[in-house]
């Protein structure tokens, strides 16, 4: 009984007709609903442009040196081996110039800095299981060889104190450029005997 007295009683009340909206009350309406979606949307394009963006103008070396030593190389050594490098180096990868960067694994010998000397030989391990490097500045090659023995044996003792090596490759991975960084090489102890 209670469904037919309420159906009487609406029996003239008639659902309201839609409204028409505006055109700018629909775009209100839209912004209001969508506005994060839109907002998520643009933050996604701008983190993969700046993927792409960073990845075709990434700088690809012709040749890595890892330094290893207990203190940072200095600037002016740095760049110094980069220019000497380069001038004795050729174009490996073909962009038409002869890039040299030089990988820094600092590894204090205090015991206040432990983890960053952790954090340096955790990079020096992904350097040499990823073949990156195939020159070496070693403070102490001795101790290098009897850590890591990944050296050939014929490294250089240089003037300022260190020693300039190369990589041998136990495993059957090798770097692209194997053929050029020999010749680099060989080129570098024709200038080290003269």
């Amino acid at each position: 009984m209670a469904s037919e007295y309420l159906k009487w009683k609406y029996r003239d009340i008639q659902p309201d007709a839609p409204v028409e909206q505006t055109k700018k009350q629909r775009r209100r309406n839209w912004w209001h609903y969508h506005k994060w979606y839109v907002v998520l949307g643009a933050a996604a394009v701008l983190m993969a442009g700046n993927l792409v963006w960073h990845a075709a103008t990434q700088v690809r070396p012709d040749y890595q040196i890892a330094y290893v030593g207990g203190v940072p190389l200095p600037d002016a050594e740095t760049a110094a081996w980069e220019e000497r490098l380069s001038a004795l180096g050729t174009d490996c990868n073909g962009d038409g110039k002869v890039i040299i960067k030089i990988n820094q694994y600092v590894t204090p010998q205090n015991t206040d800095d432990a983890l960053y000397a952790y954090a340096s030989n955790v990079k020096l391990m992904a350097d040499l299981d990823s073949c990156e490097s195939y020159f070496f500045l070693l403070e102490d090659p001795e101790a290098f060889q009897a850590g890591y023995e990944v050296l050939q044996e014929d490294w250089v003792p240089l003037e300022s104190g260190l020693f300039l090596a190369r990589r041998d490759f136990w495993e059957g991975r090798t770097p692209a450029n194997l053929e050029h960084c020999v010749q680099l090489w060989d080129a570098l102890r024709k200038e080290e005997r003269s």
